[in-house]
């Protein structure tokens, strides 16, 4: 429990240092809201703040999507030595928030193509995840995973013509800064969103 009160002061103290960064740099053009649902890890809930030429965007939903059995199989052979079996008891849960800059693609070879941004950025997330070890004497200990990482994003969005919906799809890479320094696991979406 302590892990994660201290994941959510630091990412407390991340995002209202990211918000200011984003309203002293940000234009007042195109200042809008997207919200939309994401696909991937984490799959969940998106939500886009825009700033002129920048945004800011949030992701909360399950972890571990694709991956979560080879993940922990890695995790406890490198580092348990003698559990026999374990038990996930939650389903993990990740969050993202990053700082994105956004730039238009006109023309792709003689085709111009209008409503395409590719965009880069940087921000972080956390992910947590509750699960039982079974020891050899059949004896367990439950624990609470908690990574808090640093992440580099780079992707691209679609916004329709005279339509509120766009389309995107990213790619983050991510450093874990705790509990598992330098460790470093990809991350990747897919989704929509409804601009207003």
């Amino acid at each position: 429990m302590k892990n994660i009160k201290i994941g959510l002061i630091i990412i407390v103290i991340f995002l209202a240092g990211t918000t200011a960064f984003a309203q002293k740099k940000g234009g007042s053009s195109n200042n809008e809201w997207g919200i939309g649902i994401r696909l991937g890890d984490p799959s969940g809930l998106t939500v886009k703040k825009y700033f002129g030429n920048n945004s800011l965007e949030f992701s909360l939903g399950r972890s571990h999507t694709w991956y979560n059995d080879r993940y922990y199989d890695d995790y406890y052979h490198d580092y348990y030595d003698d559990y026999k079996d374990y038990k996930v008891i939650s389903d993990p849960i990740g969050f993202q928030c990053h700082y994105l800059f956004q730039k238009p693609i006109n023309r792709i070879g003689d085709q111009r193509v209008g409503g395409l941004d590719w965009y880069y950025g940087f921000g972080g997330q956390l992910i947590t995840q509750s699960y039982y070890i079974y020891y050899d004497n059949d004896t367990r200990e439950k624990f609470t995973d908690l990574d808090l990482g640093a992440d580099g994003v780079i992707g691209l969005e679609y916004r329709f013509k005279n339509s509120p919906i766009s389309m995107f799809l990213d790619l983050t890479l991510m450093m874990e800064v705790f509990d598992d320094p330098f460790y470093f696991w990809t991350n990747g979406g897919i989704g929509v969103r409804y601009n207003f």
